[in-house]
């Protein structure tokens, strides 16, 4: 699998997200921290997410999507595209419980222009512990299979970062 990058760009105020590679955890803060601005943004009108290049995603992405399905829901806003053209990854999102918080379609994403990569920056282990956490957290809100899937994921998680400031 590829080496896994995330690349953002914005047309019209729509946050277009394309996920390349092999998408894992190391990329979780990044991405968080992102979209952080994002929503602070006051012309954000909605998300594209495309996986049309992504080889593989692990959970801790997948809850990180979740999370910003939730916060478009919680501001009133339309659902969020996802693009995958990919068997084994729409796999991955109907078992995870991600259609029921998406739209996922199997058609190409409108080009639009420049893309950046998001930078990743310094994360310390506290900071990715943390974000591990609210993303597994939030996977175990979509579902019971899931519930029960990151239980103890999620509570290992909690001891760890329960003594870190």
């Amino acid at each position: 699998m590829n080496s896994g990058s995330i690349l953002h760009a914005n047309h019209e105020g729509v946050v277009v997200l394309r996920f390349v590679g092999d998408i894992r955890y190391m990329l979780a803060p990044a991405l968080d921290r992102f979209l952080d601005g994002a929503f602070s943004e006051p012309g954000l009108a909605g998300f594209v997410i495309d996986l049309t290049g992504t080889d593989g995603i692990d959970s801790t992405c997948l809850g990180i999507l979740a999370r910003i399905a939730k916060r478009m829901e919680i501001h009133g806003r339309p659902r969020i595209s996802i693009v995958s053209n990919r068997v084994e990854i729409n796999e991955v999102l109907l078992s995870m419980g991600l259609d029921e918080v998406f739209e996922i379609v199997t058609s190409s994403v409108p080009e639009t222009g420049n893309s950046q990569e998001l930078a990743a920056g310094e994360t310390d282990d506290a900071t990715l512990a943390r974000t591990l956490l609210k993303a597994h957290r939030t996977l175990m809100t979509l579902n019971e299979h899931n519930r029960e899937l990151f239980r103890e994921v999620v509570s290992t998680l909690e001891r760890e970062t329960a003594g870190q400031s």
